[in-house]
C-alpha cells in the first residue's frame, strides 16, 4: 500500500473515531436538551451510518464527506448544554 493510501486510510480511521466519540457525547447531552434538539438529532444521526460506510472507501471524496459530517456533528454538539458537574 502506498504511503498516500496509508495516510488517507489513517486519516479516515481517525475521523471515524472522532465521529463515534462525538456521537456518544451528543447522546449524553441530549438527555439535558429539549424536544427541538432531539428532533434535530433524529435527522442528523443517520449521517453517522453513512460516514461509517464512507470510511471503507479510501478516497478524497470519502475524506471530504467525513469532514463535512464531522463538522455538522461538532456544530450540533456545541449547540447542546454542557453536562452539569
Amino acid at each position: 500500500m502506498s504511503n498516500i493510501t496509508s495516510d488517507l486510510k489513517n486519516e479516515l480511521q481517525n475521523s471515524l473515531t472522532s465521529l463515534q466519540t462525538l456521537r456518544d457525547e451528543i447522546r449524553v447531552r441530549l438527555h439535558l436538551a429539549g424536544m427541538e434538539a432531539k428532533d434535530a438529532w433524529s435527522k442528523l444521526e443517520p449521517t453517522i451510518l453513512d460516514a461509517e460506510k464512507l470510511a471503507g472507501d479510501v478516497s478524497e471524496t470519502s475524506r471530504n464527506a467525513l469532514h463535512d459530517i464531522l463538522q455538522k456533528l461538532k456544530d450540533f454538539r456545541s449547540s447542546l448544554p454542557e453536562r452539569s458537574s
